[in-house]
């Protein structure tokens, strides 16, 4: 298989940045779990945007709160 040259860590200034490689199995199986945690997390807010005013408040969020937790994109 092949590999993938990426920059991890941070550097001294001026120092040169190792590559890290990766295989590409690797990165698939990383590209997977990223968008199963990121199909979760949207999962999450819809339902959070369907909870009653009291069920919001037994979990101490407002109804405000919620929408804005809906509303942010499916990546943060």
């Amino acid at each position: 298989m092949g590999t993938i040259d990426t920059f991890a860590g941070r550097a001294r200034p001026g120092a040169r940045r190792q590559p890290v490689r990766i295989s590409f199995l690797a990165a698939c199986t990383w590209l997977v779990r990223w968008l199963r945690l990121s199909a979760e997390r949207r999962r999450q807010r819809r339902d959070l945007t369907e909870l009653t005013d009291d069920q919001l408040r037994d979990i101490g969020v407002s109804r405000g709160e919620a929408r804005r937790e809906a509303a942010r994109p499916f990546w943060n």
